[in-house]
């Protein structure tokens, strides 16, 4: 993939034309976010009605359009399919203003499955990969304390967050488990040899924990 830089997105913008759309599929990934980016905002300045409180001049509009571009192209967003995925989430989305690029990139890539994680957690199902269990360390405490509403938004966010790094390959590695057999100190070699203490030579407290050692073994050896 060549370098992204201000100067090819401009350039792109400029040559290309929300008329291309049908034909996006045939881009290569280089050249798709720069053809279809004007479609996109189309749709969401159609779908957000607030866009206008958030995007004051042409300036900020060319701004937006950039990032895009580049959040497109640095996320894989590259298809029809994908795009088509993105504005579904964008219309079910209740705010009046139009989604940063990272928020529109993520919902064109993941389809939902976010949600599917949230569910295993409340449901205290086992995570299903490294990333559920990452996103539950994270958040699984202050969900569990909140609304439903603002704890899917608090698990959705930083879902999103481990994905992406996931996609970058900065997933912390699995912690070390512990070895399978236990670690043996000399106290509990010379406890081995010894074995459980005659109760009649102890007193008190000494005398009731040697009785129930002598059961608990003579438990073990089918007595």
């Amino acid at each position: 993939m060549k370098p992204i830089t201000y100067e090819a997105i401009q350039h792109e913008l400029k040559i290309l034309s929300a008329d291309g759309a049908t034909s996006a599929e045939q881009q290569s990934p280089d050249t798709f976010a720069a053809q279809i980016v004007n479609m996109i905002l189309r749709e969401l300045r159609g779908i957000h009605p607030g866009w206008r409180a958030s995007i004051r001049s042409e300036q900020e509009y060319e701004t937006l359009k950039l990032n895009y571009v580049k959040a497109m192209m640095e996320q894989g967003v590259n298809t029809m399919v994908q795009v088509q995925r993105g504005l579904r989430m964008a219309r079910a989305n209740p705010s009046d203003f139009i989604p940063g690029p990272g928020k529109f990139c993520a919902w064109c890539l993941d389809d939902n499955a976010w949600l599917s994680a949230y569910q295993r957690m409340m449901k205290r199902c086992a995570p299903q990969s490294r990333l559920e269990q990452l996103v539950r360390n994270e958040c699984e405490f202050d969900t569990r304390t909140l609304s439903q509403e603002k704890a899917k938004r608090l698990f959705e966010k930083t879902y999103h967050k481990w994905l992406q790094r996931e996609r970058n390959g900065t997933l912390p590695q699995q912690p070390a488990r512990l070895p399978p057999r236990t670690v043996t100190t000399e106290f509990d070699r010379l406890r081995g040899e010894r074995g459980v203490p005659d109760p009649n030579t102890l007193t008190g407290i000494f005398k009731r924990v040697a009785e129930l050692g002598q059961r608990h073994q003579s438990n073990k050896m089918g007595k």
